[in-house]
């Protein structure tokens, strides 16, 4: 699992899965928050105080 945070609406790096972790405590939101994005896409919204890490 890569270690880089990524935010909402910032660009993908790497087409990958990633879920999504939250901010203060950095614990996994589960898989039904886990989001497939294609490199050069923005980041999906996410949870509120979420950022998303490859899986």
């Amino acid at each position: 699992m890569s270690g880089s945070k990524y935010w909402s609406g910032q660009e993908c790096p790497k087409t990958a899965t990633y879920g999504q972790y939250s901010d203060p405590t950095n614990s996994y939101a589960g898989v039904t928050y886990d989001r497939h994005v294609q490199k050069g896409e923005r980041f999906p919204p996410s949870l509120n105080n979420h950022h998303f890490k490859e899986k």
